[in-house]
């Protein structure tokens, strides 16, 4: 093979992101060929994820276009890297399992648990000094690779990784992307015909601009949305995390935040209510319980698990592979491919990207991470500047990053004490005893991911 570029996936005993990136790349003609080295240091995970991939190559006859190799120790692979994307997880569905009975233990329901509240506390203390050790890496080894990563907390990785290793990683989410596409059904508009302008931090962006034809859309979104509210809602669209046809229940809360204040915060209800946890005291969500019966969390790892088993059973041979691998992927990984050919052609499309404030968003800490546009070009993801956010919402997002700044110190240094101010400055526990408690049990179930704080 000849003319091959070179993209290391560190987490890739992600089985599902890895099968849909390789859908997506083996349906780019258009990117010529590629090497990819696949990276994890669980040894089975890993075996079947590039087992997987082996086997999608070989369906499609592209073992000329696309060579996969796998390894446990990244820094034998990095060199030579012109694409370098993190989606690591510390602890897997396991870990976050665990989060979530803990934090519920003292009366704290969390949807997902992956970015705010004592969950993603959790979640940062064991992912973010790893993260950080693997940019370390990146800098030594492939300086001038372009840097995506996908492993949550997004806001906490991307503040970290920039402030310990000065690389100018980029973080992708597709919640963005999904919200559009929400909106644009919404008014049954083409999605491709729609425009829109926000910021925010991951989980937490507000659309304050959407426009259909270049024209303002959000008379007709209201007009559609308080027709929706005005009725009574289907118990089926509360809380549901998979639908095909949005509705304005299936989003009450944000929708709630846009009659106040314009904007619509992505990526929708399962998200944003943990950053308001003084609003869903206990857990009272529209007549259901958050995380059990309103976005359940187990339900979320079972389906994930059933994936990820599926994924398993194609690739040791025990299941054929289902044709529909290879469609073209709505996962997270979605932006990838479209970012590494405007990248690849300098075509200088716009993406949701998180990438370290820089004054981007007046207002906000230069040093915490946002979610804001950012075009794709020759020389990288060039972020644009949003200036029109607004007090009220500028206000509401700094309030959130105070704990996460407090997080990352936390976890850097291994500081019990950090964690325990981390919690409280967080707001879903206004006692010290119960936050020092809280973290104390967070610490010692998740022990053997924390060696900072052994």
């Amino acid at each position: 093979m000849t003319d091959q570029r070179v993209l290391v996936l560190i987490g890739a005993g992600s089985a599902v992101f890895t099968r849909g990136l390789l859908a997506d790349l083996i349906g780019a003609d258009d990117l010529g060929g590629w090497d990819i080295r696949l990276v994890d240091v669980d040894e089975v995970n890993l075996n079947i994820a590039a087992d997987l991939a082996d086997a999608m190559v070989d369906a499609r006859g592209v073992s000329d276009k696309i060579r996969v190799s796998r390894s446990t120790d990244r820094r034998s692979v990095l060199a030579g890297a012109d694409f370098v994307v993190t989606c690591v997880g510390v602890g897997g569905r396991v870990a976050w399992q665990r989060d979530h009975e803990i934090v519920q233990r003292h009366g704290i329901f969390q949807p997902v648990g992956d970015s705010i509240l004592p969950g993603g506390i959790s979640r940062l203390l064991r992912t973010t000094p790893v993260l950080v050790e693997i940019a370390r890496d990146i800098a030594e080894l492939a300086p001038r690779a372009f840097f995506f990563n996908y492993s949550n907390p997004m806001t906490a990785n991307i503040q970290a990784i920039h402030q310990e290793t000065g690389l100018e990683v980029v973080g992708l989410c597709h919640g963005m992307h999904h919200i559009q596409r929400e909106l644009a059904q919404l008014i049954d508009a083409p999605f491709e015909r729609t425009s829109t302008l926000y910021a925010g931090i991951n989980h937490l962006t507000f659309i304050y601009d959407f426009r259909l034809n270049g024209k303002d859309a959000w008379p007709l979104v209201r007009d559609r949305v308080r027709r929706e509210l005005a009725e009574a809602p289907d118990a089926a669209d509360i809380g549901n995390i998979f639908y095909d046809t949005p509705t304005a229940w299936h989003n009450p809360f944000a929708w709630e935040l846009f009659d106040r204040y314009g904007a619509f915060a992505a990526a929708g209800d399962r998200h944003v209510v943990e950053f308001f946890p003084e609003r869903f005291a206990g857990g009272d969500y529209y007549g259901k319980k958050l995380g059990i019966d309103a976005f359940s969390l187990p339900e979320i790892l079972e389906w994930g698990e059933a994936r990820y088993q599926g994924m398993r059973r194609q690739a040791t041979g025990e299941e054929p592979l289902d044709p529909t691998i290879f469609d073209r992927s709505g996962g997270e990984q979605e932006q990838l491919i479209a970012i590494i050919r405007s990248i690849t052609f300098d075509s200088r499309e716009m993406f949701s990207c998180n990438v370290v404030n820089k004054g981007l968003v007046p207002g906000l800490p230069d040093w915490s991470a946002v979610e804001i546009p950012g075009v794709a070009t020759g020389r990288g993801i060039r972020p644009l500047s949003v200036p029109d956010l607004g007090k009220p919402l500028t206000a509401i997002l700094a309030r959130r990053l105070s704990s996460v700044d407090i997080a990352v110190e936390a976890a850097l240094r291994g500081d019990r004490d950090l964690v325990v101010e981390a919690m409280l400055a967080d707001g879903a526990v206004s006692r010290s005893d119960v936050a020092a408690t809280l973290t104390a049990e967070l610490l010692t179930a998740q022990a053997e991911y924390l060696p900072r704080f052994s």
